[in-house]
């Protein structure tokens, strides 16, 4: 077979409709009938005309099985001839794939060689003339491959299903098993609860039944002894009755006036020591029970809620669960989940909140349903330090549960005077500083200094007591040059501005080294003499890059989010900025030292407002108190200056900050827990806490 010609399925396809187009429409009914030579030349001539790759008509024929089933109506020779010639270049199918499929399933015995693109199935060349007729098809071959990577891509897809359906079976079968385990715990709660209340009842039925038999014994002691009395008394005068009447009847003078005698003296004896019956000093005997002591009793047993909340995905926010004041609410809100950890918008759940003080006394709580899914808790400490919050939905903790809220006393700024402690002097042995420029306070308030000139981090605990230095001078990891920043992560890490090693470190909480980036340059990502350093509400990493006149904001991982500001003295611009803090809604306040003021940011970066405009010189350190007010370094005013968020003076520190010959050069500050400011006085090589 010449497989040269008719190369192209469309035309293969072609000749074939237009041969069943002839077999159809142009012979004579009775084709059996019909000279061969005849047909031999019809065929020839129609052929000649319409196709341009045509073939001399051979004999003897070919004759084909897999074709027979087109032209079973006839069995002339010429027919065969034709038919057999015509098809003759239609190129055979691999074996190795046809011999994987069966027959048509609508054409018996034609076998499957194509493959219908628009149906994504197997046809036989029958199914091109019909079914499939318009639809676009290949060679089996030119999509086996195809399919076959296909193929393996939905095994791929069949097992990953497969085993995320594993996973689910045996979620659902350990909730199964959870399910019963809850039931039986369930089920023996009760029978216990009804145990305790039934011995509960049978102790105070005995006791009840105990009282009955001592009251009514007493009561009866009493009537018997008043029976036995008056049954004497009845005894005595029914006799003497009787004896005075047998004398009236026989007796003579004589007798009667001394059987009178005798009755006048006993009657006159009775009658001094006879009483009348009286319940005056009796007492009654009554039983009471509670109108509703069924449904107390029921009560007491406990009840059943069948509830879609899920306390595992509920949630609670709000700033009484991260900072209070004494002797001010403290709220926050509950939010119930379902399953869905979708909010739920019925209320109804039972929320219930323990509040520990540091002494571990119950503090009380109110808890307001809203209806909507959500609850308002509130609570008024009465103690500074930290409490514990604990929320529970259904006797379930929430997630997070239980919160450390530190309460804090309120402050005064106005009537600070003097520090309260004054950590280290001129040195380099620990406990010593050469120029300390940043400082953090840790949850635990621990206070970490920057020691700049002495290349390392001192960390000291809430009293000013020395614990622990780490960082020593070099560019190697964990090594320092001339640190001027601090500060602490959720989750403990510490995060070092690495100033002269143009680059950031990280340590975690027991001081070994994590990882850094950075490195001296201008470009994105980059440093040059970067100076400050602060956590973000997310804990992205916020870097002042100084010399760069930018904000950079990081990853944990040294990958940069976005960059604020560039070099100028616009109001979008900066001119070597020392330090920047977020707020809650994600803003970013910076102290603009050669343009003397603070500058806000959103959390896009836009321009937002300045702060301290004509009050601040050269500004460096910059951090929130727990009632949002702006802290700030006046470095050159050699002073502290407390700004509300809109901008407007709060207070201003300076007694206590300069004396005795000294002149306090403020840059870094941040505030403790208990709420104290810490302020790194570089030039002075101290930190003070007001």
């Amino acid at each position: 077979m010449d497989r040269g010609k008719f190369c192209d399925l469309n035309d293969e396809v072609l000749k074939k409709r237009f041969y069943n187009c002839m077999m159809n429409s142009f012979l004579p009914d009775k084709l059996s009938q019909t000279p061969a030579a005849l047909l031999n030349g019809y065929f020839a001539e129609i052929v000649t005309i319409n196709t341009t790759n045509s073939k001399m008509l051979r004999s003897p024929p070919i004759h084909h099985n897999h074709h027979r089933k087109l032209h079973r109506h006839s069995k002339d020779f010429a027919v065969h001839h034709f038919q057999d010639q015509f098809l003759e270049d239609i190129p055979e199918e691999h074996t190795e794939v046809t011999s994987m499929l069966g027959s048509c399933p609508d054409h018996q015995n034609e076998k499957l060689k194509y493959f219908c693109e628009t149906c994504d199935e197997p046809i036989c060349l029958d199914c091109t003339a019909s079914e499939h007729r318009k639809h676009r098809f290949s060679y089996l071959r030119e999509v086996y491959h195809k399919q076959k990577h296909s193929m393996a891509s939905l095994l791929g897809q069949g097992k990953s299903q497969i085993e995320n359906t594993r996973k689910s079976l045996n979620e659902v079968k350990n909730l199964l098993f959870k399910l019963q385990e809850e039931r039986a715990s369930m089920e023996k709660a009760i029978h216990e609860n009804t145990q305790i209340l039934i011995a509960t009842l049978q102790q105070q039925q005995e006791r009840l039944l105990d009282e009955i038999s001592s009251a009514f014994k007493s009561k009866e002691s009493s009537l018997r002894k008043e029976k036995q009395y008056f049954e004497l008394i009845l005894e005595r005068l029914s006799g003497s009755c009787q004896f005075a009447e047998r004398a009236v009847k026989i007796g003579n003078e004589l007798e009667i006036l001394v059987i009178q005698k005798h009755l006048k003296r006993k009657l006159n004896d009775i009658s001094h020591t006879r009483k009348d019956y009286s319940a005056t000093n009796l007492k009654n005997v009554y039983y009471f029970s509670e109108d509703n002591s069924i449904e107390t009793t029921q009560k007491a047993l406990g009840h059943i809620v069948v509830s879609d909340t899920c306390s595992d995905l509920s949630t609670a926010n709000g700033d009484g669960l991260v900072k209070a004041q004494v002797g001010a609410p403290a709220e926050f809100v509950v939010t119930a989940k379902g399953f869905d950890n979708q909010p739920k918008n019925r209320g109804g759940d039972l929320v219930t909140i323990d509040v520990r003080s540091p002494s571990k006394a119950t503090v009380r709580s109110e808890i307001v349903d809203k209806g909507d899914g959500s609850y308002a808790v509130g609570f008024t400490p009465s103690l500074n330090g930290e409490h514990e919050v604990g929320i529970a939905i259904h006797h379930q903790p929430i997630r997070g549960s239980p919160f450390k809220v530190m309460v804090t006393n309120p402050r005064v700024y106005n009537r600070i005077t003097r520090p309260t402690l004054c950590i280290g002097s001129l040195g380099e042995v620990k406990g010593k500083f050469k120029l300390p420029c940043g400082v953090a306070v840790d949850s635990e308030g621990r206070i970490l200094v920057a020691d700049c000139h002495n290349h390392r981090v001192q960390v000291f605990d809430p009293q000013g007591k020395f614990i622990k230095s780490f960082g020593n001078l070099g560019d190697k990891n964990g090594q320092l040059n001339h640190p001027t920043d601090v500060a602490v992560d959720k989750q403990g890490n510490i995060v070092v501005c690495d100033k002269d090693n143009h680059r950031i470190q990280r340590f975690t909480k027991d001081f070994a080294f994590i990882n850094k980036f950075g490195g001296c340059g201008e470009g994105q990502g980059k440093l040059k003499r970067p100076w400050g350093v602060s956590l973000g509400n997310d804990d992205e990493i916020i870097v002042s890059d100084r010399r760069n006149s930018r904000i950079q904001i990081f990853r944990e991982d040294g990958s940069l989010l976005r960059v604020l500001g560039c070099h100028g003295n616009a109001q979008e611009e900066l001119d070597h900025p020392y330090h920047a803090v977020m707020n809650a809604n994600g803003d970013i306040f910076v102290t603009d030292s050669n343009n003397h003021a603070v500058k806000v940011f959103d959390c896009n970066g836009n321009f937002v407002r300045e702060i301290g405009q004509s009050m601040l010189k050269y500004p460096t350190g910059i951090a929130f108190d727990m009632d949002n007010h702006v802290i700030v370094s006046d470095q050159y005013n050699h002073r502290i200056q407390i700004f509300n968020e809109d901008g407007s003076l709060e207070a201003t520190l300076a007694s206590g900050l300069n004396g005795l010959g000294q002149k306090c050069y403020p840059k870094g500050v941040a505030v403790s827990p208990a709420g104290y400011i810490v302020v790194a006085d570089s030039d002075n090589h101290r930190v003070i806490v007001l």
